[in-house]
């Protein structure tokens, strides 16, 4: 028998409607979700809640805390994680900051800011570079629509949301020899273009060409999705586990993973970190760190390149580092001279204000002496 619909209920349901108007499905539903498991609590812990108003931080809320924390996952041994703990927390936390209004509001202070605990960082998840050529081998061997569609996510980078939804046009050329392909609004509600080479464009063409086979559906878009977009991002999970068997991949691998691989491997090739933010569609840097890989290996290459070019460092003139006693005359005087006067100059620049008197009195002498000495140079050179 259903319970009776708790009294909370009404109007956090009538808040979470209000958030519908400007949030994505999902997160309508996270809502919801939160909303379930809250109430589901109060009539189990706390019964004599009645209203808003009623709740108090302790034992309330901290017994929330408690409760979400000692909850088991589909019977696991394992708690919810923090990031799961975490989202409960702010969708309630801004459910009782909309119940401000109501004719019962809550108390203020009922959750903190200290009570959400901090998202758990994991490490990328790149592929090997062994396995990332394994794996595009047996999808260039594959050649259907799923693998197809598998080894474009790899080759620019694109969540699967963002794969399954591009449209047959997405292709565009930019003059010459750029191509471009036009990702459309997806998850941060914002849209990019992100250059591509040859064998993208081949990716594409096949793509269009196996989109005409039976059963056909879907025109508008560049893979077709008879049985609607959840089904094709399943199948093409079952594709990529299934390929990364035929490989001889024996880690299980999610698309997102084909993400990471492409991020890390365009760092390595070059790419600056602004650059490779726009690629992946990131607000933030911060973000796109988490998507690269920065191995032992790679850290030994930056090293000995920084050594080796140190770009901190102003290179010298070649007088001053690697002077000839042999050679005396007087061009070879002037050039030195020179160089002293430039060191001199950027002596003066690093030590500051307080030894600049000095150092300022004996670059007018050096001058003074170069002047004389140009004008021998000057002399000797007419006489000739």
């Amino acid at each position: 028998m259903k319970p009776p619909p708790h009294p909370l209920e009404q109007a956090l349901r009538a808040r979470v409607r209000l958030l519908a108007t400007t949030l994505r499905p999902a997160t309508v539903r996270q809502y919801e979700h939160t909303v379930r498991r809250f109430l589901q609590y109060l009539r189990e812990a706390f019964p004599d809640v009645r209203r808003a108003s009623d709740l108090r931080r302790d034992p309330h809320l901290l017994g929330w805390l408690e409760h979400l924390w000692m909850r088991r996952v589909r019977r696991s041994a394992k708690p919810l994680s923090n990031n799961t703990r975490g989202k409960h927390l702010i969708c309630l936390r801004k459910l009782f900051d909309l119940l401000a209004d109501h004719a019962f509001p809550p108390r203020p202070g009922l959750l903190w800011s200290e009570d959400i605990p901090r998202p758990d960082q994991t490490l990328p998840r790149p592929l090997a570079p062994e396995d990332d050529a394994r794996l595009q081998t047996e999808l260039c061997c594959r050649n259907d629509l799923l693998a197809n569609a598998l080894l474009l996510t790899r080759l620019t980078g694109l969540r699967i949301g963002e794969t399954v939804d591009l449209s047959a046009d997405c292709l565009h050329h930019l003059g010459g020899d750029q191509w471009a392909l036009h990702v459309p609004v997806g998850k941060l509600h914002n849209e990019r273009w992100t250059p591509v080479d040859e064998p993208v464009r081949s990716i594409v063409a096949r793509l269009r060409f196996l989109a005409t086979l039976p059963p056909a559906a879907s025109p508008e878009f560049l893979l077709p999705r008879p049985k609607g977009r959840g089904v094709l991002c399943g199948q093409l999970r079952a594709a990529l586990s299934e390929t990364a068997t035929g490989a001889g991949i024996s880690a299980h691998i999610v698309p997102h993973q084909l993400r990471h691989t492409y991020a890390t491997t365009m760092l390595r090739a070059g790419v600056s970190l602004p650059a490779l933010m726009k690629l992946l569609g990131h607000r933030t840097a911060n973000m796109t760190l988490r998507y690269v890989e920065i191995t032992q290996k790679d850290l030994q290459r930056e090293f000995h390149l920084a050594r080796q070019n140190p770009r901190h460092l102003l290179p010298l003139p070649a007088s001053a580092v690697a002077p000839d006693p042999d050679l005396a005359d007087a061009p070879t005087l002037l050039q030195r001279l020179s160089a002293t006067i430039r060191l001199l100059d950027l002596f003066r620049q690093q030590n500051g204000p307080d030894q600049d008197k000095p150092l300022q009195l004996l670059a007018r002498r050096l001058l003074r002496i170069r002047s004389r000495l140009e004008k021998l140079v000057s002399v000797t050179k007419s006489e000739k």
